[in-house]
């Protein structure tokens, strides 16, 4: 039993992470104390230019970088990881996710698409989640777009 929550617990890690996206800092640092128990919030690092929450694995082989935006809100989020767990991963986005190319994967959240990459180097990887650049247009669009070129 207690296997299998630990088992559990590792393949919903990633799929954890597309609640994040407008949420509040406040409610986000809940969430870690909450559901990701094996992160921790690492405060020594500051940035002038950018807002986030850092949290690091005991081991260091995973670290969750969760920006924010001017409004405290997270706008995207991006894990690196060892190598050596890069299969796991990717078993997890497949299963959680839809495969919109190699590498990508895309979901559907709060009425936002939100596209999720991945991207190896030499000695670890990283998964960035954010909100979909491009949009399909709606049929008020293309109306709009065409009454004003008339």
């Amino acid at each position: 039993m207690k296997l299998l929550s630990v088992i559990l617990a590792i393949a919903f890690i990633s799929a954890g992470v597309q609640d994040f996206i407008g949420l509040n800092e406040q409610k986000i640092r809940t969430i870690m104390i909450e559901e990701h128990q094996g992160l921790t919030l690492d405060s020594r690092v500051r940035n002038e230019n950018f807002r986030y929450l850092k949290y690091f694995s005991k081991d260091e082989n995973e670290t969750w970088v969760i920006f924010l935006d001017y409004k405290g809100k997270c706008n995207g989020v991006r894990i690196i990881c060892d190598n050596s767990i890069l299969n796991e991963k990717v078993r997890e986005l497949n299963e959680h996710y839809k495969v919109s190319g190699k590498g990508l994967w895309t979901y559907r959240s709060k009425g936002d698409e939100i596209t999720i990459s991945l991207k190896q180097d030499p000695w670890f990887f990283s998964i960035t989640y954010k909100k979909s650049e491009l949009h399909s247009e709606s049929g008020n669009d293309r109306t709009a777009k065409k009454s004003t070129e008339d």
